[in-house]
């Protein structure tokens, strides 16, 4: 879909809460990772439950927030076969409905994962066979895309409001080309 969440307000304010918390993640689970290697090849003695704070904790953050990320950004993948050759009221249309599926799918992952969060809580779901809780990890399903449900309801409303019929503000060329001053 053309028209990504780009406005200045999501720009401004939710990527950079979306970034920072993902590159301190990324930060620590590379620090993690690397300090384990190196203790239990010279040490023999590795940090216990690594591969299950990895796999539990540390991944599952990045990516969610990645994707999150993606979509304010504009960096998501765009398949304009439809939108692509038409014009006018009839682009718009094609683009507000798809943005509002859209809507619609994330808000429903977003619902099920609530669900499976406050399940996973109420059991004290752990990384695998560990004891290190997983469970809060859990509630960043929902909220991840319940925004992402929110940014494609922005998006159905801009591509209504476009008069120009949604020029193609996510791809990096038009990005560029924006942003830079004569």
């Amino acid at each position: 879909m053309s028209g990504s969440s780009d406005t200045p307000v999501a720009r401004r304010y939710l990527l950079p809460a979306i970034q920072v918390p993902a590159v301190i993640v990324l930060a620590l689970m590379m620090t993690h990772v690397t300090a384990n290697a190196f203790m239990r090849a010279f040490m023999n003695s590795p940090i216990q439950n690594t591969t299950e704070i990895t796999q539990y904790i540390y991944l599952p953050i990045i990516a969610l927030l990645g994707f999150l990320a993606a979509q304010i950004r504009g960096e998501h993948v765009v398949a304009d076969l439809l939108s692509g050759v038409m014009h006018g009221l009839a682009r718009r249309a094609v683009l507000a409905f798809g943005h509002l599926l859209v809507a619609l799918i994330t808000f429903g992952f977003g619902f099920y994962g609530w669900g499976e969060a406050r399940d996973a809580h109420a059991i004290g779901q752990t990384a695998g066979v560990s004891d290190v809780q997983a469970w809060p990890v859990y509630y960043l399903v929902p909220l991840v895309f319940l925004t992402m449900s929110v940014l494609a309801l922005a998006s159905a409303v801009r591509s209504l409001r476009d008069v120009q019929g949604m020029t193609h503000s996510s791809s990096p060329t038009n990005r560029e080309s924006e942003t830079k001053t004569p």
